[in-house]
């Protein structure tokens, strides 16, 4: 069977080299296997040009360049696994992933093979809130662009997205059409120190041929003269390396609302609690906010 034959290659494969997969099917279609220190799986020629770089549930499919016995280089699509643990159901995977039924329609279409899989899989997307990560980098362009010297923290742990020189921005947004709200995830979040803080809210829609990606924003920050590596080291960090599908996904951004968080802006504080203390018990406090009616500045 020909998951025997990718298993048994496994077991043989060196280190780094790519080993043919010997097998009747494949006649027509050859695949190999592959293994590295630390991970192991399969690779087909493939001879489109749409960069691939997904993965889900311990397993990745992407584009790349490899070299073949004789010293020719060719492209090709690698499918891996790095857990030892699931060698034999990974096996299955690269069973359809290679079989000459299947081939042409992943040649041509990588991504929705892969899709369909990982639903199959109930494998949870981390696509599902890229808007989240879009809107925060559509206001750090916005900022630098009107003059801000402004930093995007993304998954640096700091307390709010991204720092000015004279003020902090924390970006909410949303695809919802008919609510204005934000979810505040820690009791202080709206309580800043040192700087003031300002909420930016966005407002997107999806859209497949129109709007903006997180890719585009990238070359706008770049043409500012924003540093490019570092926002893609920590784009890599929250799970969206280059080459990833949701980098390209699309939203038209219809809203940029500005709100001043000041006295007046409902959050809590430690003057919420007695002794400015949080009742003992309680480890975090998540709160939603509704905009609807707060005072606002329109940027966009």
């Amino acid at each position: 069977m020909l998951r025997e034959s990718i298993l048994h290659n496994w077991e043989e494969d060196i280190e780094g080299q790519v080993q043919v997969i010997d097998d009747s099917s494949l006649v027509e279609y050859p695949a190999f296997t592959i293994k590295y220190n630390n991970c192991y799986g399969v690779v087909i020629p493939y001879k489109g040009t749409d960069e691939v770089n997904e993965r889900f549930a311990g397993a990745e499919i992407r584009t790349g360049p490899m070299y073949f016995d004789g010293g020719s280089l060719k492209r090709v699509l690698i499918l891996t696994a790095t857990n030892e643990n699931i060698k034999v159901p990974f096996a299955f995977l690269c069973e359809a992933f290679i079989t000459a039924e299947d081939r042409t329609v992943i040649e041509k279409t990588p991504l929705e093979w892969w899709r369909k899989w990982k639903m199959l899989l109930g494998n949870k997307n981390i696509d599902e809130r890229i808007y989240d990560v879009l809107g925060e980098l559509c206001v750090l362009k916005y900022l630098i662009a009107h003059g801000e010297n402004a930093l995007w923290n993304g998954p640096d742990g700091s307390s709010y997205d991204i720092e000015c020189e004279n003020r902090f921005v924390e970006v909410k947004s949303s695809i919802k059409r008919d609510r204005t709200e934000a979810t505040i995830s820690s009791e202080f979040r709206l309580f800043p120190k040192n700087k003031s803080l300002d909420l930016i809210f966005c407002r997107f829609e999806p859209t497949v041929k129109t709007g903006i990606s997180i890719d585009e924003v990238l070359a706008d920050l770049e043409e500012l003269g924003y540093d490019i590596d570092s926002i893609n080291d920590k784009l890599k960090m929250l799970g969206f390396e280059k080459g990833m599908s949701a980098r390209r996904k699309r939203f038209i951004l219809f809203q940029m609302l500005q709100y001043e968080v000041d006295e007046s802006f409902p959050r809590i504080t430690p003057e919420s609690f007695e002794n400015g203390m949080i009742p003992k018990g309680i480890q975090s406090i998540t709160f939603e906010v509704d905009l609807t009616g707060l005072h606002s500045v329109r940027l966009l």
